[in-house]
């Protein structure tokens, strides 16, 4: 079984190639990260949802039942959604790992976390309204030497997801500038040195490996759903990971789910051992949500 964002009604790449989008599409097309000759896909924003919410309540015949109205939402994927792309070009070497960006705080504003000392969040539908996160990289590494079969195995160059737990009281936002509140986030000290460290290696958890010795951009676009349940040890979860270079840890749908209202979602940029680089041209992650 794949997970909602890798189902073959949305995949239009082969299996595992090095392609854009070879990580699985779903119906979002509208970021530059990926080049696609595919339209783009109309997002609709927090008010349109509201809009459709209203029609259903006001405008039929006979008023739908609220519990009716989520389903059909929900299953139409009607969501509103936020996105946040890394601004610049990056180049990660060894033992520097970067956050490439941060999200702003789930369901809140930038405008109002930064100009009102007590912000109230964006309309939501329950403590859980998280329903897809899209993450979109273009990275490789830095090429030459030996490519094996499965080139995602003894790939040093790789990405992590890190949920920054209640960020909207963390003052992420001052006088129109986005703060550091992670430790190192610009890898400005050296770490990762023994194999007691936990980030030494990419885990089970890790959002994307680079293929190994591969100096040409790949494509990735990881979707994860609350719907997804793919056990870490299961067959399908080891295939993915091998194929596709995604933490098998990841697909079970519980980043998802568990994404409480104020979290951010931070990208790390990683890379180890003398002549790993990590070269990310671009980024990006949105997030959707039920209203």
């Amino acid at each position: 079984m794949l997970p909602f964002g890798l189902r073959p009604d949305s995949l239009h790449q082969a299996y595992g190639q090095l392609a854009a989008d070879s990580n699985g599409t779903d119906s979002d097309r509208s970021d530059e990260c990926c080049p696609d000759p595919e339209p783009q896909v109309f997002n609709p924003n927090l008010d349109d949802v509201l809009h459709v919410r209203r029609l259903f309540q006001l405008k039929l015949s006979h008023a739908l039942p609220e519990e009716l109205i989520d389903m059909i939402i929900d299953a139409a994927e009607y969501w509103p959604s936020v996105e946040q792309k890394m601004q610049n070009q990056r180049i990660i070497k060894k033992d520097c790992d970067q956050v490439l960006l941060k999200t702003v705080p789930f369901c809140y504003d930038r405008n109002s976390l930064e100009q009102e000392s007590n912000p109230t969040p964006l309309p939501h539908r329950g403590a859980h309204p998280c329903r897809k996160i899209v993450f979109k990289i273009s990275s490789h590494d830095q090429g030459g030497g030996r490519r094996r079969d499965n080139m995602y195995e003894y790939s040093w160059t790789w990405f992590d997801a890190e949920v920054i737990r209640g960020a909207h009281k963390r003052n992420m936002y001052v006088d129109g500038t986005e703060q550091e509140i992670l430790d190192n986030e610009r890898g400005q000290v050296r770490k990762h040195y023994t194999e007691a460290d936990a980030e030494l290696l990419p885990r089970d958890n890790k959002l994307q490996v680079n293929a190994a010795h591969v100096d040409e951009i790949q494509h990735n676009k990881i979707v994860w759903d609350f719907r997804d349940d793919i056990q870490a040890d299961s067959p399908e979860a080891f295939e993915i990971e091998r194929t596709l270079g995604r933490g098998r840890a990841t697909l079970d749908g519980h980043g998802v789910r568990e994404l409480e209202i104020g979290d951010s979602i931070a990208i790390w940029a990683r890379a180890r051992f003398p002549g790993w680089s990590n070269h990310v041209d671009r980024a990006s992650v949105r997030i959707f949500w039920a209203v």
